[in-house]
C-alpha cells in the first residue's frame, strides 16, 4: 500500500460521497468542484492518516452543515499492546523543505527549518531540525544545507518510491542513514 496514493483515493471517495448523498443537491450553493481542487494539494502532503482526517474535516466544513462528521480509520491504537504497531505509522520528519530534483534523481534540500525562539522548546530543551548543524555536529558530521540532495534513506534509493516519506514510515524518534550528494562540493557521503 502506498499511503499517499491511498489518501488521494480516500479523499476523492469522501468528496464524491458528499456530492452524491448530501441533503442539498445544490451543496448549499458552494462550488463543490472547486472545493475538491482546493484541498488536493494538502492531501498530497499528508504523511499519516490523522493528517488526512484533518483535510477531510476542512473539506466537509465547506458546506457549513451540522451533523457532518469525519471519524474512523486505521490509527496506531494504544489498546492493541504491540509496540511494533504503535510505531508502524509514525512517519519520521527530516525537518526540512525538500523538492524532487530530476537532474540529481533525489530530493534537493530547499531549506532546513530553524529553531523557533518562541515555540521551539520541549520540556525546556531547544528543538532543532534533525538535519541541522546543531543536531548532527555531536556525531562529528555536518548538517545539511540548501542545495544538498538526498538520494537514499537507510540504504534504499529515494527514486524507488513515489515519495520520500514512504521510506520514513516507522522512523519517528529513531536515527536514519541518509545518502547525500553535496552538490556544491561534488561529493557523495553518508549523513546521519
Amino acid at each position: 500500500v502506498w499511503p499517499s496514493l491511498e489518501y488521494q483515493q480516500m479523499y476523492a471517495d469522501a468528496w464524491r460521497m458528499m456530492r452524491d448523498y448530501f441533503y442539498d443537491p445544490n451543496m448549499t450553493s458552494i462550488p463543490w468542484k472547486d472545493v475538491y481542487h482546493r484541498y488536493v494539494p494538502l492531501v498530497k502532503r499528508c504523511g499519516k492518516r490523522e493528517e488526512l482526517d484533518d483535510v477531510l474535516k476542512l473539506m466537509a466544513s465547506e458546506v457549513s452543515a451540522l451533523h457532518v462528521f469525519v471519524y474512523g480509520g486505521e490509527y496506531a491504537s494504544p489498546l492493541h499492546g504491540s509496540v511494533a504497531l504503535d510505531t508502524l505509522s509514525e512517519v519520521g520528519s527530516l525537518g526540512a523543505m525538500l523538492r524532487w530534483s530530476s537532474e540529481w534523481n533525489g530530493y534537493e534540500v530547499v531549506s532546513v527549518f530553524e529553531h523557533d525562539l518562541d515555540f521551539g522548546l520541549v520540556d525546556g530543551v531547544a528543538m532543532y531540525s534533525p538535519l541541522s548543524e546543531q543536531t548532527v555536529r555531536m556525531s562529528g558530521q555536518h548538517g545539511l544545507e540548501a542545495g544538498d540532495v538526498i538520494i537514499g534513506v537507510n540504504g534504499e534509493s529515494v527514486a524507488t518510491v513515489p515519495d520520500i516519506h514512504m521510506l520514513l514510515r516507522g522512523t519517528a524518534g529513531r536515527s536514519v542513514r541518509l545518502e547525500v550528494l553535496r552538490v556544491s562540493s561534488g561529493s557523495s557521503s553518508l549523513r546521519h
